[in-house]
Parts: structure tokens; sequence; C-alpha cells
């Protein structure tokens, strides 16, 4: 059975758009569709990381996402 997922490939990377596969091996073998015109969800502008995270429902939640400095740890080598 062939199940679809959506991704994008750049060069020699794919990049997954929704779910990715459950079981990846290391040699993964596809059939690839060429669209001729891109759909709408690819065209979207990804934006910068912090208009992601203004956008994200958690945003001005009152969440204190803060957190103590971490003072390291001491390593015997």
């Amino acid at each position: 059975m062939l199940r679809t997922y959506k991704a994008v490939i750049n060069n020699d990377r794919l990049k997954w758009l929704e779910e990715k596969p459950a079981r990846l091996s290391k040699n993964v073998f596809v059939h690839v569709t060429i669209l001729e015109k891109e759909s709408p969800e690819y065209e979207k502008d990804q934006g910068t990381l912090v208009e992601f995270f203004q956008n994200s429902p958690l945003y001005d939640s009152g969440i204190d996402l803060d957190r103590d400095k971490d003072f390291g740890r001491e390593v015997i080598l």
C-alpha cells in the first residue's frame, strides 16, 4: 500500500510539511510527483522566528518561560 506524505525536496534534502512516516530507515524508496504549479500551502511566507512566537496561541498568556541560569557541571576527564 502506498501512503502519501507532503514534503518539499531542496537539493538532496526532504522537508516534511506535515506528519513524517513513522518508520524511517536509512534507505527510503519514494515515488515523486512534480507539481506544475505550487499549491497555496507551499507559497505561505514562513516569516521570522519572532513572528512565529508572536502568532502562537500561548503568546501573552502569562506563562513564565524563564529559567534559572545553568552554572554548568564538573566534568572529570
